[in-house]
């Protein structure tokens, strides 16, 4: 039934629910399937600005470089997680995209002519000030209202 699975994670409770479902339940069922695993980086990142650092091009530089492999460590400790938690991942293809979330897996959905797009539930993460520990997961959620009309094909949200 699926040839080519797309799930969709970042890390956050929810983004696990996902994971944990399609390599548990959805994946050893259709082991010919193509899977691949998508992360998404925020295409705004990249142009966070604050007074601290916009001195000079210089310093600009420098921290966006630094919040590049930042970025680059957590995800790669994410998929190590996935990996170890889930022999089967080692045969699932990786990739990280840098966009806007509804279209980045509309696209990568389409493009990999995808039969299912795998997501997780909405979490609602602890607010910072009432939290000491930080909650997994890159920061930007989805719209429902925005995704749906750029969909290729089927989703999944897993509860």
């Amino acid at each position: 039934m699926f040839n080519k699975i797309l799930l969709c994670t970042h890390g956050s409770a929810g983004a696990q629910k996902a994971e944990k479902y399609v390599f548990t339940n959805m994946y050893p069922n259709f082991p010919e399937a193509q899977l691949t695993v998508l992360t998404i980086v925020d295409k705004d990142w990249s142009i966070m600005s604050s007074d601290d650092w916009l001195n000079t091009s210089t310093t600009r530089t420098q921290f966006k470089d630094y919040v590049d492999e930042q970025l680059a460590r957590e995800i790669g400790e994410d998929w190590d997680r996935i990996k170890e938690t889930y022999p089967l991942a080692l045969q699932a293809k990786f990739i990280k995209v840098a966009g806007g979330i509804e279209e980045t897996i509309a696209e990568v959905a389409d493009k990999i002519s995808s039969d299912v797009i795998v997501l997780g539930p909405f979490y609602k993460k602890p607010k910072r000030l009432f939290s000491v520990k930080m909650a997994p997961g890159l920061a930007d959620t989805l719209s429902n209202e925005e995704l749906h009309p750029l969909l290729p094909c089927p989703i999944l949200t897993v509860p």
